[in-house]
């Protein structure tokens, strides 16, 4: 999932309570916790077909900062839909995950053609007849697919925890 900012309500307010230079480590581990948090409520969220997205699921420590998500290339349609269930789901968010999810909207990359092949290797590892490929495909692609939202409700857990975690962090 590509980058963007998004905003903790209520951190750069527990922040001004620091000097920030002095006690960077403590920040910085609070940080790291909580990436770590999101990172394992997504992976414990996430749909299970091959584990290709909940393998590529990561946090990374920046400075005073985590960087969670996934690296898949179909990570976003997981998380917010297509066609109109994600614009049903987007705009049930907060406009900073708005302004990401739209980062995403439009063609995945790729060909009908390969849609259809992944579409095959799908039925095969649910039993399906392959010949319902291309119908699926053909679905999907007309009516988009509905949200299974994995790292905002994560996100959403461990925020709280974060900022309890500074606010009770030793001084």
């Amino acid at each position: 999932m590509g980058g963007s900012v998004i905003r903790i309500e209520g951190l750069e307010k527990t922040l001004a309570r620091f000097d920030v230079k002095k006690y960077e480590p403590q920040i910085q581990q609070c940080f790291n916790n909580f990436g770590l948090r999101v990172e394992l409520g997504a992976k414990q969220l996430v749909p299970v077909d091959e584990g290709h997205l909940k393998g590529s699921i990561f946090q990374q420590p920046g400075k005073l900062s985590s960087t969670v998500g996934a690296s898949v290339n179909y990570a976003s349609f997981q998380e917010f839909g297509t066609r109109k269930f994600a614009a049903a789901y987007i705009s049930t968010l907060p406009a900073d995950w708005q302004a990401f999810a739209r980062q995403y909207k439009g063609g995945g990359g790729g060909t009908f053609q390969d849609f259809v092949l992944s579409m095959v290797g799908w039925c095969k590892r649910h039993g399906i007849s392959e010949k319902a490929a291309y119908p699926i495909a053909l679905k999907i692609l007309r009516n988009g697919m509905k949200p299974q939202p994995f790292l905002y409700p994560a996100f959403n857990k461990a925020k709280d925890q974060l900022i309890k975690d500074l606010q009770e962090m030793k001084l």
